[in-house]
């Protein structure tokens, strides 16, 4: 069975310049991809400023609602005025969810939504799916591969089990393969087909390699990054897409 996999970092449904509002064409860009599971990063749940503009706050139900029959959302921070945080919406039975707090500071209140979907078609096949948003901080990320690691490791998964791995890393200086490749044994979907991870951030003149889709027991078959539309960019990071292929094993 092939899958389409799209992680992207929303940045609240504002462009990279926090002047537009593009929750709509967001919506209908993911749309249009076609993917079966996607992992979105800084989505507002609720924003009484939104509110008083009157945009979208409740972005997560907006997203999902006639596209994705299931979706779950993992607040990440909290404040007055409201909450954002990161959401995984799937075509495919959520059979169970967790939100896990990695945050390193009180100042970035980062974590991972983890979801275990039932794949149809498939017997007795479940995919395990992390969304996750890390620090800016290199000695932040550090502790947060680590915890990612632990975190994976309680799960006792099957060895053959399929897992996805993916969102915004803020891994500028690509460090997460010490543990995520080499300790987990994952594979990074976009350097597998290419060599090198893709440039997703900023929008407008991608240098950084900052979204990451990682797999493991799942095979690669393609991974690209979303073109810009004819209009603007719709966020400051742009959307990674990869597919793979879910075997019966």
């Amino acid at each position: 069975m092939k899958l389409k996999v799209l992680t992207y970092n929303i940045h609240k449904g504002f462009d990279w310049k926090k002047k537009n509002y593009f929750l709509k064409d967001i919506k209908n860009l993911i749309k249009k991809s076609q993917a079966n599971i996607v992992l979105l990063q800084e989505v507002v749940g609720q924003n009484k400023f939104y509110q008083e503009k009157g945009l979208i706050d409740s972005q997560f139900e907006f997203i999902a609602d006639s596209v994705w029959p299931h979706y779950s959302y993992g607040k990440n921070a909290v404040y007055d005025h409201g909450h954002h945080g990161n959401l995984i919406l799937s075509k495919f039975p959520i059979k169970s969810w967790e939100n896990v707090d990695i945050s390193t500071n009180n100042f970035e209140k980062r974590g991972l939504l983890v979801c275990k979907v039932e794949i149809p078609d498939i017997h007795h096949k479940y995919l395990h799916i992390i969304c996750a948003h890390l620090g800016l901080t290199n000695r932040g990320r550090k502790e947060q591969y680590g915890m990612i690691k632990d975190y994976i490791d309680s799960l006792n998964l099957p060895p053959k089990a399929p897992l996805v791995l993916a969102g915004d890393f803020n891994d500028w200086n690509k460090l997460a393969n010490d543990i995520l490749e080499k300790k987990l044994h994952m594979v990074e979907v976009y350097k597998k087909q290419h060599g090198g991870f893709a440039r997703t951030f900023p929008a407008a003149l991608p240098i950084l390699s900052l979204d990451r889709i990682y797999v493991k027991n799942l095979r690669v078959l393609d991974s690209y990054v979303l073109p810009k539309t004819e209009k603007m960019h719709f966020s400051d990071h742009l959307p990674l897409m990869g597919e793979v292929c879910l075997n019966e094993i």
